[in-house]
């Protein structure tokens, strides 16, 4: 078929056109290009192509293939012929999540600094048939487009999409099929008599679908099946061409000379181009390949199925002579003839699982793991156990929950622990009650049918039930499972048992009481992560000494983890290490005062959160604004209703929940928050030690000291005063750190009426506070003081200090606090003391023994003035002489 011109696409080119004009300037765009099989996206693309030539724009294509063995990133992969660094980047072994993102973010920086030059045009074809790691790239770049010279222009039919359709720098193109008009326009450039008539005709037959049109148009009729129409073409070729197609289309849409002579044993070069004259295939973007693939799945469907089947095995057994791609060859069984294909099919599709989870394309290894699954024979547990693994790390839990128990049930009636135990171990981190509880079910399983001298696989267990007894809130008995998880991986001598091990007593220590414990185990995990196959170990250490050093008031000590976590994440381009650094320099800013950075870091955290798709970060970011909003003693309506959204979902997290009455309070809705507030009241009491034990009671605390609530936080104060003092910040990813916690304990004392002992704790967390240089806090402390002291002059001095240190950092709902106290200082030292100003110059003057003519010189007044205010203060005072004047001056000194 030669080339026919484009009709009926003007609007489209025309856009397109200006895309690719602003892209060059620098506004880079994605267009998605949407529409049936047939209607002309392939056209439309290579004429945008030919504008980016004809403009001096390099073009870079790539295109995704019907073929279940496709390997991951493949349309990028084919883009990458032509760009040699791109292809680098995307050849290097990726051996966990973030160095996926690693890869993501050093592909999109190769593709906007190759288009920094002369800008470059990326052509993306049948994404519709992509994988979902190819998917997460043109997403990844999708965020770097709108200050790149580059145009991004992707075509598929019906695929979900809307991740992308939602960037900024998207445009979606949507291709109907032409109308009567263009059609007519069409058939009259080719000379048809009568267009108007024939082209209504031919609307009325193919719905206006250009590749139909074509067909019917070259066929020289005005209706019939498009697959009739195929075939029709396929019998003017020779037996021996319509062979060699049958081959290649079971091969795929793309041609591969070099396959199809190892499957057909003949040179079909020939045989090819008669193909080409005859219009049943085509040269796309250099490549031999179908006209279009609606014409290679109908020379399939012609095929019989005995002759398919058998092709299938024969495609199947040149690939892996030639060194194929496991999930092709596995594809190529599954279709297969031969008693053996079924174990062959499983062989390979178990192969290019591991392939599919080695690049992190877990999607893909969640199909082929199927593949090996539906293929077998025989559904042992190894096999589950391997889709159960890929279903966990595509992130289905639930689905890889009922294959672990499938799994291990196989196990165990196969009399294998071992498999017992790898199955309970699928399925790592925390989640909900529910989940946890049947993991746990999992493990006592595995402990009772494993011997005891698998000592590794046995603290291994032990830790993760550990793990799941801390977070359904067994503190105690989670402690005494870590032990002995620990004590085991110790003498098993396998760093990587010893680092889970680790992890679980870390996670059941991060209390307060327990920061000493916490510090060994985190420097024990930084030298672990060199000889462990955990990577992770050495930042969650460097992290874990962050939340050490937080909690001790090391500042030094946090800058330095600080200095290492973004050493680990340059070096890595470790996109989980990049939040924790952005987070927690959110932290360190808003403990001393930089309000306006720790914003800034706080939304840096956030939009990485966002790129590296770590949605359980978005509760940090949230629980990250409520601390500060406590800190500066307010918060925004629009603020607010946000985060009263997200709190609606995060489900039964007593730890989240409590700031819905916290909120409330904050903005003044007294009701809603005591009524809110209710199921909290009685949990000081009740909670074990745990990793959310301190944050929650404290947040209790806070919320009974806004609410006034006397009971609660008389309960509160017996719970948290047992402590020693220390500086408040979560021991399991410090979120918010509220500095020296004496500063809490006043507040609960001054709530309960408790005024002196207030006092004290307020002047401890003043010198906390201010050694550490956590300014917000200690003008906080300044200010509790003052509002407890009965010397008005030291708390008037306080206050005022306060109110200048709330005044320097813009916290204007503190300052104001500090201002309504200094008033009410003022009033109370008025109602204590009748005498004026002027008047208490006086008497301090007569106190030093001068004479009325002294102080009148000294004050710069008439001598009659002073005896005026002289005779007033005896008034006012009951006194009879100067000499009771003085002793009254002395004792209110004293």
């Amino acid at each position: 078929m030669e080339e026919a011109p484009i009709f009926g696409r003007d609007r489209e080119l025309a856009s397109l056109r200006a895309s690719l004009v602003a892209a060059a300037g620098g506004a880079g765009r994605l267009v998605l290009v949407r529409g049936e099989a047939g209607i002309g996206k392939t056209r439309l693309v290579s004429a945008v192509a030919s504008m980016a030539a004809s403009y001096g724009i390099p073009v870079a294509r790539g295109h995704a293939v019907d073929d279940a063995g496709m390997p991951p990133l493949w349309p990028w992969r084919r883009l990458a012929r032509s760009l040699p660094a791109l292809q680098r980047v995307l050849s290097e072994a990726h051996l966990d999540d973030s160095a996926r993102f690693a890869m993501l973010a050093d592909a999109a920086d190769v593709l906007v600094a190759e288009a920094s030059a002369a800008g470059l045009l990326i052509v993306l074809e049948d994404l519709h048939w992509a994988d979902r790691t190819s998917l997460r790239l043109l997403g990844h770049l999708a965020t770097e487009l709108p200050a790149a010279r580059i145009l991004v222009v992707a075509t598929y039919r019906d695929a979900e999409l809307s991740e992308l359709v939602r960037a900024p720098a998207t445009r979606t193109v949507h291709l109907g099929g032409l109308t009567r008009g263009d059609v007519a326009g069409w058939v009259r450039s080719a000379g048809a008599a009568d267009p108007e008539a024939l082209a209504a005709r031919l609307v009325d037959s193919t719905g206006g679908n250009p590749l139909y049109v074509r067909m019917l148009l070259d066929s020289g009729e005005e209706a019939g099946e498009l697959h009739r129409l195929v075939l029709s073409r396929l019998d003017r070729l020779s037996a021996r061409a319509r062979d060699v197609l049958g081959v290649a289309s079971v091969l795929g849409e793309r041609i591969e000379p070099a396959l199809l002579a190892a499957v057909t044993g003949d040179e079909p070069s020939a045989l090819l181009d008669e193909a080409v004259a005859a219009g049943v295939l085509h040269v796309h973007d250099g490549t031999l390949a179908f006209a279009h693939a609606l014409v290679r799945d109908a020379v399939y469907e012609d095929l019989a199925p005995s002759v398919r089947a058998d092709l299938h095995r024969r495609c199947a057994l040149a690939l892996a002579a030639g060194g194929g791609v496991p999930g092709r060859i596995a594809a190529q069984w599954r279709r297969a003839s031969g008693v053996d294909a079924p174990a062959e099919c499983t062989r390979w599709a178990t192969e290019a699982a591991r392939a599919a989870t080695a690049e992190l394309a877990y999607d893909e290894a969640v199909g082929f793991a199927a593949l090996a699954l539906a293929s077998s024979e025989e559904k042992t547990a190894e096999l589950t156990l391997g889709l159960a693994r890929a279903e966990f790390l595509a992130g289905d839990t639930a689905a890889s929950l009922d294959h672990c128990r499938t799994a291990a049930r196989l196990a165990e009636q196969s009399g294998t622990p071992d498999l017992m135990a790898e199955a309970a171990l699928v399925i790592t981190g925390l989640g909900d009650r529910a989940l946890l509880t049947a993991v746990d079910q999992l493990c006592t399983t595995a402990l009772r049918h494993l011997p005891e001298e698998a000592t590794s696989t046995r603290s291994r267990l032990l830790a993760r039930r550990a793990m799941a007894a801390t977070t359904t809130g067994e503190g105690e008995r989670a402690r005494a499972l870590s032990a002995v998880a620990l004590e085991l991986a110790v003498r098993s001598g396998d760093p990587d048992a010893e680092l889970d091990g680790i992890h679980a007593r870390h996670l059941t220590l991060c209390a307060p009481q327990f920061r000493a414990e916490r510090v060994g185990l985190a420097n024990r995990a930084v030298e672990l992560a060199e000889t462990a196959r955990q990577p992770h170990a050495e930042l969650w250490g460097h992290v874990w000494l962050v939340d050490a050093a937080f909690q001790a008031g090391d500042l030094a000590e946090v800058d330095r983890q600080l200095d290492l976590i973004e050493q680990f994440a340059a070096a890595r381009q470790h996109g989980v290490a990049w939040w924790h650094l952005h987070r927690l320099r959110a932290t360190r800013a808003a403990l001393v005062g930089q309000l306006q950075r720790a914003r800034e870091c706080n939304e840096t955290a956030r939009a990485v959160a966002e790129r590296i798709g770590a949605t359980a970060a978005k509760g940090m970011y949230y629980a990250f604004q409520q601390g500060l909003a406590q800190l500066v003693g307010g918060i925004d309506e629009v603020s607010a209703r946000e985060a009263f959204g997200v709190l609606e979902r995060v489900g039964d997290i007593p730890l989240a929940r409590v700031y819905v009455p916290l909120l409330h309070a904050l903005l003044g809705e007294t009701e809603q928050a005591r009524a809110t507030f209710e199921e909290f009241r009685a949990m000081p009491a009740t909670l074990e030690v745990g990793p959310t034990w301190a944050p929650l009671v404290s947040q209790i605390g806070a919320v009974a000291c806004l609410l006034g609530d006397a009971e609660v936080a008389a309960n509160v104060y017996e719970v948290l005063s047992a402590l020693k003092p220390h500086f408040a910040a979560d021991g399991s990813g410090a979120v918010f750190s509220t500095a020296a916690t004496p500063q809490l304990l006043g507040d609960l004392a001054m709530t309960c009426g408790r005024t002196e002992v207030a006092a004290g704790h307020y002047r401890l967390a003043l010198e906390m506070n201010a050694r550490i240089g956590a300014r917000p806090f200690a003008a906080m402390s300044r200010l509790g003081l003052a509002s407890v002291l009965t010397d008005l002059a030291a708390a008037r001095t306080l206050a005022a200090e306060a109110a200048a240190e709330f005044r320097a950092l813009d916290m204007p709902i503190r300052l104001a606090e500090a201002d309504r106290l200094l008033k009410r200082i003022g009033a109370d030292e008025q109602a204590r003391d009748p005498l004026s100003p002027r008047e208490s110059e006086v008497v301090g003057l007569v106190a030093q023994a001068l004479t009325n003519r002294q102080i009148a010189t000294h004050l710069h007044l008439s001598e009659r003035t002073v005896e005026t205010h002289v005779r007033s203060v005896l008034a006012k005072l009951g006194l009879r002489t100067r000499t009771e004047i003085t002793a009254w001056e002395l004792t209110r000194r004293a």
